[in-house]
């Protein structure tokens, strides 16, 4: 257990869907969250395919999975704690109503849970001749220390699943009640079916052990931590933060050892008697700098440290081993204040027992493992002044988040393009010499300069003649410190009057722009088996071919076996032929719109000769959706 090389996870095998069913709704934590990374997530639900690739560019044929994902899953974050991407795209608009901020009352707790919850579905429709058997959907609840961004950190996660039985699990209590109050904060409309099946399912105990606890904490009904005032043998903590009141209390709970393994310059923070009571570790400088070590014989570019992220804590008692993993870190804050979730697992298997856990952690002989002894001489080394910076800087930040936002647009003075007008009431946000903060709009192509804000006053912003597309429900804000380490650059979402209805479908558009493209993203939408390479393909800019090799000019004639795909579906799949419809129609709208406005001489995206021939089918789209939650 916790064997760095032989117990590793994937995320995105851990969101596939199992064999023969397909994703149906999911709600998910965390505290904070990466657009870019949030766009690969899709990939996994819907389509069952793991996230690795380059999913940053206008993939169109990641669309249908991002419109399933904004519709069927619900993201809940920390406010202020959305990333902002490297790169530009605008497939990041599709992502606007999953995403659901929570901002905590005060400003030193946190939203800080990691899990996900997903119902899935059988793939196949219900179907009243069939004789075969309907399978049940099942639920996947999977707990983790690692937040949805591309951080390389070391993190751990757990996996339960189930089907519904016929009454409500006792169990499942703390989990419904965590969902319920997510939903109380940024209401879900399908939430109610949702929770009432969860509460009946039985999930089934990972292997290893012989039984499994939610453990909510920071809401209504589950304020304690989980881990308080449990007496054990030997201790096994795992924090990348720590503070000197939460270890001595772990101590004061330890009979023997208290083996506590967090990131070096945390450990440094604690006293140096209280060090000389435990046993530190820290990962060794091999595994925290081997990105770099690597990147140094292949001339990669994208390094990053690979720093201690998980959160265990095992306890031996009289009676078995239990650990709890999840979100909380061994710190006050996540004792007594912050939003977390963690899972406790029991068992008294030999792979779960502490000896076994240690021995994978720094090997068969202190120091041979990934793990090394953390000298105590190195303790006690706080830096006052900065941790007054780091208070101002939340109590600033907090305020901010909180300060009233409105948007609308209006047409520019060109007639073609938008300005995105703001106004900000600051009056409650502290002045603060050391703090500067800006905002500007996401997504823009143009990068129109930041504006600075001016905290105490009620502030009004233009920023003019932007696109369409361009318009984005995310502002950048970017918060500048008396030094580096203070500076934040993060997302907003906001809301905006007057967005047009259609800029959605303006941004299908910009992206399905020539009918070789339509005709790809078309055979996409009717295949009935998708690979990574299907996902990640961009399409080619090329002139197609015939079978012979002679170029063709007229793509229809290059695309007809789609008749044949056509019809293979309307017999199997009828119900694919809603989502071409709906993919037809809002193509051709956006067409017909821009040659009346623009007189457009350029080729069409749909043919004529398509949008005929399309008719013969629309009669045959099922009028019932195949049956979902």
């Amino acid at each position: 257990m916790l064997d760095c090389k032989h117990d590793r996870l994937d995320y995105g095998k851990q969101l596939c869907p199992p064999s023969g069913y397909r994703l149906d709704r999911a709600i998910a934590a965390t505290y904070s969250a990466d657009l870019g990374t949030l766009l690969s997530i899709p990939v996994a639900l819907v389509y069952a395919q793991t996230m690795e690739g380059d999913l940053t560019g206008a993939r169109f044929q990641l669309l249908e999975a991002i419109k399933q994902f904004s519709s069927r899953v619900r993201v809940y974050h920390q406010e202020g704690q959305l990333h902002v991407p490297s790169k530009l795209n605008w497939l990041y608009a599709h992502l606007e109503e999953a995403l659901a901020p929570i901002l905590p009352e005060d400003a030193f707790t946190a939203f800080h849970p990691k899990v996900w919850v997903i119902r899935f579905v059988p793939n196949k429709e219900d179907d009243a001749d069939s004789n075969e058997e309907i399978l049940p959907p099942r639920f996947r609840v999977i707990v983790l220390s690692r937040n949805l961004t591309f951080d390389r950190s070391w993190d751990v996660a757990a996996t339960l699943e189930g089907e519904p039985a016929a009454s409500p699990v006792e169990g499942n209590g703390p989990l419904i009640d965590f969902l319920r109050w997510m939903h109380e904060q940024q209401p879900i409309d399908w939430v109610d079916g949702f929770l009432e099946e969860l509460a009946r399912v039985e999930f089934d105990t990972p292997d290893s052990f012989e039984r499994h606890e939610f453990h909510p904490t920071g809401i209504p009904g589950h304020r304690g931590s989980p881990v308080e005032d449990i007496e054990s043998k030997r201790t096994v903590v795992l924090s990348p933060f720590l503070d000197a009141t939460t270890v001595r209390r772990l101590l004061k709970q330890t009979r023997s050892n208290l083996n506590l393994f967090s990131q070096s310059h945390e450990l440094a923070k604690l006293p140096i008697e209280l060090l000389k009571k435990i046993r530190p570790f820290h990962l060794s400088d091999l595994i925290v700098d081997g990105e770099s070590i690597e990147a140094a014989e292949d001339g990669s570019s994208d390094i990053q440290k690979q720093q201690l992220h998980a959160k265990v804590f095992v306890m031996r008692d009289e009676s078995e081993t239990r650990w709890f993993l999840g979100s909380a870190n061994a710190t006050t804050a996540a004792r007594e204040r912050n939003i977390e979730f963690m899972v406790e697992l029991g068992g008294n298997s030999g792979k779960t027992r502490i000896w076994q856990l240690l021995k994978n952690l720094i090997g068969e002989n202190e120091g041979d493992g990934p793990f090394i002894p953390f000298s105590p001489e190195r303790g006690d080394n706080n830096d006052l002044e900065k941790e007054q910076r780091d208070r101002d800087g939340r109590l600033f930040e907090h305020a901010l988040l909180k300060a009233p936002i409105t948007a609308h647009v209006e047409t520019s003075g060109n007639g073609m393009n938008l300005d995105l007008h703001l106004e900000l009431n600051l009056t409650r946000v502290p002045r603060l010499a050391e703090i500067k903060v800006f905002v500007q709009p996401f997504n823009v192509k143009s990068k129109p300069e930041p504006v600075r804000l001016r905290p105490g006053e009620i502030q009004k912003t233009v920023f003019q003649n932007l696109g369409e597309v361009e318009l984005s429900r995310f502002l950048q804000i970017r918060i500048e410190g008396s030094d580096e380490d203070a500076h934040h650059e993060f997302l907003l979402r906001i809301d905006i009057d007057n967005l047009p209805k259609d800029r959605l479908d303006n941004i299908l558009r910009k992206i399905i722009n020539s009918s070789d493209k339509f005709f790809e993203y078309l055979r996409f939408l009717l295949a009935d088996d998708i690979t990574k390479e299907d996902l990640l393909a961009m399409g080619g800019e090329e002139m197609p071919t015939s079978s012979n090799g002679d170029e063709v000019t007229d793509g229809w004639h290059v695309n007809l076996p789609i008749y044949e795909q056509l019809l293979v579906v309307a017999s199997r799949s009828p119900h694919k032929l809603k989502e071409v419809d709906e993919l037809i129609q809002h193509l051709a709208s956006t067409q017909s719109k821009d040659d009346d406005e623009n007189e457009s001489t350029d080729p069409a995206v749909i043919p004529e000769a398509f949008l005929s021939f399309w008719e013969a089918f629309r009669n045959l789209i099922p009028q019932n959706e195949p049956k979902d939650l």
